[in-house]
């Protein structure tokens, strides 16, 4: 009887002993984490970090970029746009980052291929009783124990749930369908970077052509002003006629004044979208003769190109694709779970027979409460479909309208153009025949600032309706969805781009467009490169030109769709 009061009572001093320990090691880890949660602070940026950032920023600004040499056509600037142009580079790392998606998703399909280990250590044995069940007397025998005290586990296990596969399945072709719509906001930025491209290139056309002039003509109307101040200090004309002649001076100088600040921005807004720096000295090869872009196709036509090809509608099909897997998706967490494993184990454990062993099961799981609210989780899928159809629905008909809208605005621009034109030729040759007669008194002086300022309104007008004709122009085309270039082109140099770009400029409008098949091989670049351009067929399809048997060096592949 001592022994066992014995036995027993140091027994619950190690339980006691080591409830103390565990208690102290609980503690101390609650107040290493709570010392570190008040450890956190707001930390903004100092200067010096936003000094370094703003540098480095600024180099990858302008990185991989070309130097300007020689003047820009308008393929030229294009070109550039779409090689360099920020916004579209972030379009572009969105595409892929989308596409990347995909890749991943392709892994979530297989089974998971889990490896596990673990070390556990005890302070004592885990001893146990036995309690005899129906007298629920406890044995007097000694406490005994089948594990050690130190114990390492190791498996490798495999499982399959077949509800999760199912439901993974739809997540990647939802994914899947998330890059196809990445890959139509990239078309569309396209679309909208080679309309702004066009008409500021126009715009910066028209500061190039009429800056001197309008520079000219201010400093002669000041000139004139401060003639007509004179006169009227010195009363060699009448108050009433000095002050109107001042006032007509004056009108001219403004209008003049306003011509100089509506072209001051034209070269910036073209340096960012090409990614130059701002400020830089940009060139422009300006045509002698700016005809109007060709037009062939009907309207009829042009609405089923619309329906085809619209990146916005496209992107309006695949989201209707992604709304149908989600509702197959609600309908396969309604449904039981079957999940397979198999695994390889190991225990270091000495009181085992058999320290390895293999192991594999199934088991059934079925979520009854997503059976329970599988009717209002369908109703909610379905609304969410009959959603997606009626926006489809209702972009179709603003594409529509859009199609007719963009054609019209087209042919108004077209129209403007042509009276504008006429309007300068017209002002240009009263400008130069106030020249020839002018004198040098007050009137003649008067006539002369008035005949240049009209014509450098003119002129303006003119570059002004023109530019509008171009961004009419690309807004039609990206009403149609028509791509400039195909889906994905690597040129060898940028002049090889912008090749490739002038040719297809040719055969807008002539004809619907094609895609391009082949490419042709140009002459090797100074690195030993071949760059490749396509040759367009007033069909609208490539074939390659007649081969250069001097053309040496690698092939640089142009990818097209």
């Amino acid at each position: 009887m001592a022994f066992s009061v014995s036995t027993t009572g140091g027994f619950t001093a190690r339980i006691n002993n080591g409830a103390e320990r565990a208690g102290r090691l609980l503690a101390s880890v609650s107040l290493a984490a709570l010392l570190a949660a008040c450890a956190v602070t707001p930390e903004p940026f100092t200067a010096d970090e936003l000094a370094v950032q703003s540098k480095t920023d600024r180099a990858d600004m302008f990185k991989g970029g070309e130097p300007l040499a020689g003047p820009l056509t308008v393929s030229d600037a294009i070109a550039r746009a779409l090689r360099h142009n920020l916004d579209k580079r972030s379009k572009m790392m969105e595409e892929a980052l989308a596409l990347g998606q995909t890749e991943v998703d392709r892994w979530d399909l297989l089974p998971k291929l889990t490896a596990n280990a673990g070390y556990t250590e005890r302070s004592e044995p885990n001893a146990t009783r036995s309690r005899d069940l129906y007298t629920q007397t406890t044995s007097t025998s000694n406490p005994s124990y089948s594990a050690d005290r130190f114990s390492k586990t190791a498996d490798l296990s495999m499982s399959w749930n077949v509800l999760d596969f199912g439901l993974t399945y739809y997540t990647a072709k939802s994914n899947a369908d998330r890059a196809l719509v990445a890959t139509e906001r990239r078309r569309k930025a396209v679309h909208n970077l080679i309309s702004e491209v066009r008409f500021a290139y126009w715009r910066a056309a028209a500061y190039q052509t009429l800056n001197d002039q309008v520079n000219r003509a201010v400093a002669e109307a000041k000139d004139a002003l401060v003639r007509a101040e004179q006169v009227e200090k010195e009363n060699l004309k009448a108050p009433v006629e000095a002050l109107r002649y001042q006032k007509s001076l004056l009108e001219t100088l403004r209008q003049l004044t306003a011509i100089q600040q509506e072209l001051s921005t034209a070269r910036i807004e073209l340096a960012a979208l090409i990614n130059v720096a701002p400020g830089s000295d940009i060139v422009l090869n300006v045509p002698a003769e700016m005809k109007l872009p060709d037009w062939g196709i009907g309207l009829e036509q042009m609405e089923e190109k619309a329906f085809l090809q619209n990146p916005d509608l496209r992107e309006q099909g695949y989201l209707t694709r992604i709304s149908l897997d989600d509702t197959r998706k609600a309908i396969i967490r309604m449904l039981p779970g079957v999940t397979f494993t198999a695994s390889r184990n190991y225990d270091y454990n000495s009181f085992l027979m058999d320290n390895h062993w293999y192991e594999a099961g199934a088991k059934l799981s079925w979520n009854l409460m997503n059976v329970i609210s599988g009717r209002d989780a369908l109703n909610y899928a379905d609304a969410n479909e009959e959603t997606v159809k009626a926006r489809r629905l209702a972009l179709r008909m603003a594409v529509l309208a859009q199609v007719h809208v963009s054609e019209r605005q087209f042919r108004n621009a077209s129209s403007q153009y042509l009276q504008s034109d006429k309007l300068w030729k017209v002002d240009q040759r009263l400008s130069d025949l106030a020249d020839a007669k002018a004198t040098n008194d007050a009137s003649g002086m008067l006539e002369r600032v008035a005949g240049h300022a009209s014509a450098i309104a003119s002129q303006l007008r003119r570059f002004q309706t023109y530019a509008q004709v171009e961004q009419a122009y690309a807004k039609m085309q990206a009403t149609l969805g028509d791509d400039l270039l195909p889906d994905s082109v690597q040129a060898g140099d940028l002049k090889g781009l912008s090749a490739l770009v002038a040719q297809r400029l040719d055969q807008w409008g002539k004809a619907a467009p094609a895609p391009v098949e082949q490419a042709v091989e140009q002459a090797p670049r100074e690195d030993g490169i071949v760059s490749t351009v396509f040759r367009f067929l007033e069909g609208g399809f490539a074939k390659p030109a007649d081969p250069q048997p001097e053309a040496s060096g690698k092939v640089a592949s142009v990818a097209a769709e």
